[in-house]
């Protein structure tokens, strides 16, 4: 397993783009200097014949996180990102530790996830999935959740999760698969780009037994058409939407679920 960083050409593109080529656990970051967009992650496959992106690094397993988190993570210190959660309505704060879990709230969709949980996870119990560092999990849990579940396919981000819950003296789950005893009514965070979505969700009813409430992200503006007209056979009914940058975000209800 090789992890990489790729410089975009076409930024609205090259993320499914090496989704398509095996890239996982991705990560966006921009150069608040230049404006530049650069999307990290790792793959066992190599990567040729890219239109949309660069190949700018190439590493081995023994990547120094640390170095990569300090570079974008907010108010990053001691091995640290500290994530104000005040302007989501808690006076909290959520430490993540440096790793290879997405979501360090540098990218605009985890801002989106946030302000749309704002207000509507109080006493709710949350299913995450595709977790990443446990960001949203364990921001729900200081926002005022009764429990939380982050669910992720990756062992890396999974161990990631486990320790940012140690840090912040949290009891939030962490698992590769959705477990059997889940709570049977839960507001689902699902912050993934369209392809991975779709993956995800191949069968929704799975899911949606579960789901009182959906609150997605990771959608492209110009995808929002074909994304809506999915949702319909997910058996969502939509409820708001938000836009930040090109990004948007959604909340549904179940068809039918009262």
């Amino acid at each position: 397993m090789n992890y990489y960083l790729f410089k975009t050409l076409t930024p609205d593109l090259a993320e499914e783009e090496l989704v398509a080529h095996g890239l996982q656990d991705i990560y966006q970051i921009e150069d608040s200097e230049t404006g530049q967009t650069f999307i990290g992650g790792r793959s066992k496959r190599p990567f040729s014949q890219l239109q949309h992106s660069i190949l700018v690094e190439k590493s081995g397993e023994n990547v120094d996180w640390e170095e990569q988190w300090s570079l974008f993570a907010e108010n990053f210190s001691e091995g640290k990102a500290h994530i104000d959660l005040n302007r989501f309505g808690k006076n909290k704060m959520l430490l993540l530790a440096a790793g290879p879990g997405f979501g360090d709230l540098s990218h605009p969709t985890t801002a989106l996830m946030l302000e749309m949980m704002q207000g509507r996870i109080e006493n709710e119990s949350i299913l995450d999935i595709g977790t990443g560092s446990g960001i949203l999990a364990l921001a729900a849990l200081l926002l005022g959740a009764s429990s939380a579940i982050g669910i992720d396919i990756a062992p890396e981000a999974l161990k990631h999760a486990r320790l940012n819950a140690k840090a912040n003296h949290l009891k939030a789950r962490f698992t590769k698969t959705l477990p059997q005893n889940a709570p049977p009514s839960n507001i689902c965070l699902l912050n993934m780009i369209f392809p991975e979505q779709q993956t995800v969700l191949r069968h929704p009813d799975r899911y949606n037994s579960l789901a009182k409430l959906w609150i997605t992200s990771g959608i492209l503006e110009e995808q929002k058409k074909e994304y809506l007209h999915w949702t319909q056979s997910c058996s969502w009914q939509l409820l708001e939407e938000r836009q930040k940058e090109q990004w948007l975000g959604f909340i549904f209800k179940i068809k039918n679920h009262r």
